[in-house]
């Protein structure tokens, strides 16, 4: 039966007995204090995971706008190709009339300006009968709305194999002479799914690792504890959770550097599971750059960052900062009462933001 589950009395007697077995003192605090931290420690855990959430949420839309602006990008440099070359076709005529005229002396005869009148004559006639007139640049005989016709004919049968060609052949004239296909999801389903090649493993997959589908999981045989990671953009998304489910350290890496972070994030759990006196991104960049300078291992030691001091080991104030979900949660309301809760494992969330 879950602690959150009992009576005010037992929940306490029961809380008390799991600080006792993980060596935490709490005979100190009062039965309301107690209560407390451990309310404490389950909200942390409820705003992280909502930090994170919403942290996916701003990665993915930074990552959309990146392709966004990419794309238009490339259709603007083709656009302006286009645009100058059309400008200089549509301007030869003219071009060439300009040039007699600039060449023309200053006192021209009867035969010059007569022959300056027949090429302006010409050019009158060339930009009257000329195929690309200014109408049929933007829209060529009002091509847009075919050319969508038939991208979506292709779409739909693109993804299909075993289909008969005639009626391929047939939707595709339908959709130049701007006739409505009809029946082109009905020709769809005669034919079968193109089978999909298998994406390759990313390089950092061998001992430990399993594809879930979408994400990869890292668990050792000798630990309850597991990393899941993610793509999101060209980075991985790594979250550690221990075997009681707790979220304990979370953030983004290259591709090359998740095959050392994992192993290194699992051989901290335990310690971490115990003690939750630090942010969990703070561990996760801790540790990270812990692996880039000592490289592949999984004994990594951490010393504390410059201006972080340890956590007080005195009872009573760690139920002190324990209260305030902004400030770092005390030993007291760490591991034995988060992992009672049953919590399973999320798949996938978002860093934290800077609170």
């Amino acid at each position: 039966m879950s602690v959150w589950s009992k009576p005010a009395a037992e929940r306490v007697a029961s809380l008390r007995e799991q600080y006792a077995s993980a060596d935490v003192p709490v005979a100190d605090l009062s039965d309301l204090e107690l209560l407390n931290a451990a309310y404490e420690s389950v909200l942390r855990e409820q705003i992280d995971t909502r930090d994170r959430y919403m942290g996916l949420l701003t990665e993915l839309r930074k990552h959309d706008d990146a392709v966004r602006k990419a794309a238009t990008r490339a259709l603007s440099d083709h656009a302006e190709r286009y645009a100058h070359r059309a400008v200089n076709e549509y301007m030869r005529p003219f071009n060439a009339v300009l040039y007699r005229i600039e060449n023309l002396p200053d006192r021209p005869g009867p035969r010059q300006v007569e022959g300056l009148r027949q090429a302006a004559d010409r050019v009158q006639f060339q930009l009257r009968n000329a195929p690309n007139h200014p109408a049929e640049l933007n829209d060529p005989e009002s091509a847009r709305q075919t050319l969508r016709a038939i991208h979506r004919v292709v779409g739909v049968l693109d993804g299909r194999q075993g289909l008969n060609g005639d009626d391929v052949l047939r939707l595709v004239k339908n959709a130049l002479n701007d006739e409505a296909p009809t029946d082109l999801f009905a020709v769809a389903d005669r034919g079968t799914p193109k089978p999909t090649p298998p994406t390759p493993n990313p390089p950092f997959a061998g001992p430990g690792w399993a594809d879930l589908g979408g994400f990869w999981a890292y668990q050792p045989g000798s630990s309850g504890a597991h990393v899941k990671a993610y793509p999101v953009g060209e980075d991985w998304y790594l979250d550690l959770w221990s075997d009681g489910g707790q979220l304990l350290a979370f953030g983004s890496v290259p591709e090359t550097e998740v095959g050392a972070l994992a192993p290194a994030l699992v051989a901290r759990a335990d310690d971490w599971a115990r003690d939750r006196s630090e942010y969990a991104w703070r561990r996760f960049a801790d540790t990270a750059q812990a692996a880039r300078t000592t490289g592949p291992g999984t004994g990594i030691e951490l010393a504390p960052a410059p201006g972080r001091a340890q956590a007080p080991s005195n009872s009573r104030l760690h139920a002190a900062t324990a209260t305030s979900p902004a400030r770092p949660p005390s030993a007291t309301a760490a591991s034995p009462a988060r992992a009672s809760t049953g919590a399973r494992p999320a798949s996938a969330a978002a860093p934290r933001r800077s609170r």
